[in-house]
C-alpha cells in the first residue's frame, strides 16, 4: 500500500466540524513539548507560545493541533510533560471549556491514540484524534492530519523507532550525528512527503493540512492545494496557519520576539503568506 492509500485509510474515520461553527481556526503542530531539561526543545519558545495562544483564545479562535504536540519518544512520562508546562495546559482547559480545542496525535506522542491524557495530574479529559475534517459548505473541505500515517519508521514500525531515538539517536545527536528517522531533517525525504500530499489533495479534490515535516507551506498548484504550519520548535519562532471561513482565506504567520525603539522587547506577529482556499486549476 502506497503512502497516498494510507493518507485514505487515516481519514476514514476522521472526526467532522463544521466551518460554520468554528469561523476562525488557528493550526499549529510539532511542539514536542519536554519535561524542561537539555532536550526540551520547545522551552525557549514557550514564552512566545503561550503568548500567541492567549491572543487566539481572545480572538475566539479554534485551537487545532496537528500532532507531535508532546514529546513521549524522548521521554516516558506525560505527567512530568505536564508539571514542567503548566500554563499551557491551563490555557488548554479554557478553550476545551468552549469547545474550541482539537489535538492530533503524531508519530512522536502516538500514545495519544488510547483517547485521552492518561494521567490522574490532569482535570481535564481532552480525546485525541488521528484525523479531522473541516466541512465547509460550498466546499473544498480542509482534511487534517499529522502527515506521518504510512511512513516505514515513523508509523509502521513507531515503536521500533522510538527505542532507537529515546536511547541511541538522541545520545549521538549531542555529537552532531544526524537522526535518520526524523523526516524534519532529511529534505529529500519532505520532498516526497509533501508531493504525496499534494497527490492527495488533487486525488481527493480536498485542501490537504499537516505538520510532520516542520516545513511551513501555502502550496496551491496542480489542481490541489497543501497547508503546513510548520512547528513550534524553530529558532527563535513558531509558526502557525490562522484560517478564516469566512473569507476562506489561509495565512501563514509566524510568532518572534521583537524590540522597540527604546529596545523593550515584545512578542510580536508577523504575516508571512495568505493564498484563497481554493484548489487551482
Amino acid at each position: 500500500m502506497n503512502r497516498v492509500a494510507y493518507y485514505k485509510k487515516a481519514f476514514s474515520r476522521a472526526l467532522h466540524i463544521s466551518a460554520e461553527d468554528h469561523p476562525k481556526i488557528v493550526l499549529m503542530s510539532d511542539c514536542h513539548r519536554g519535561t524542561g531539561n537539555w532536550a526540551d526543545s520547545f522551552l525557549s519558545n514557550r514564552p512566545v507560545y503561550t503568548a500567541a495562544l492567549k491572543y487566539y483564545i481572545q480572538k475566539s479562535f479554534t485551537y487545532i493541533e496537528l500532532g507531535d504536540g508532546d514529546e513521549l519518544w524522548g521521554n516516558r512520562r506525560f505527567a512530568d510533560i505536564y508539571r514542567t508546562h503548566r500554563e499551557v495546559f491551563q490555557l488548554f482547559q479554557l478553550l476545551a471549556e468552549e469547545d474550541r480545542i482539537f489535538l492530533l496525535y503524531g508519530n512522536h506522542d502516538r500514545e495519544k491514540e488510547l483517547g485521552v491524557y492518561r494521567t490522574k495530574t490532569v482535570p481535564f479529559p481532552i480525546p485525541f484524534h488521528q484525523s479531522l475534517i473541516v466541512d465547509f459548505p460550498d466546499g473544498p473541505d480542509l482534511y487534517l492530519f499529522h502527515g506521518c500515517q504510512g511512513d516505514f519508521l515513523n508509523d509502521r514500525h513507531w515503536k521500533l523507532t522510538r527505542s532507537l531515538v529515546r536511547y541511541i539517536w538522541k545520545p549521538l545527536e549531542l555529537r552532531g550525528f544526524k537522526d535518520p528517522t526524523s523526516a524534519a531533517k532529511n529534505y529529500t525525504k519532505v520532498r516526497e512527503t509533501e508531493e504525496n500530499f499534494m497527490t492527495f489533495s488533487r486525488e481527493n479534490q480536498c485542501i490537504l493540512g499537516a505538520g510532520h515535516t516542520h516545513k511551513p507551506s501555502l502550496m496551491q498548484t496542480d489542481g490541489g492545494m497543501y497547508i503546513n504550519s510548520g512547528s513550534c520548535v524553530h529558532p527563535g519562532a513558531i509558526t502557525a496557519i490562522e484560517i478564516n471561513a469566512q473569507r476562506k482565506k489561509a495565512t501563514l504567520v509566524k510568532w518572534s520576539i521583537c524590540s522597540h525603539k527604546d529596545m523593550s522587547l515584545y512578542v510580536c506577529r508577523e504575516r508571512l503568506k495568505e493564498l484563497p482556499m481554493q484548489l487551482s486549476r
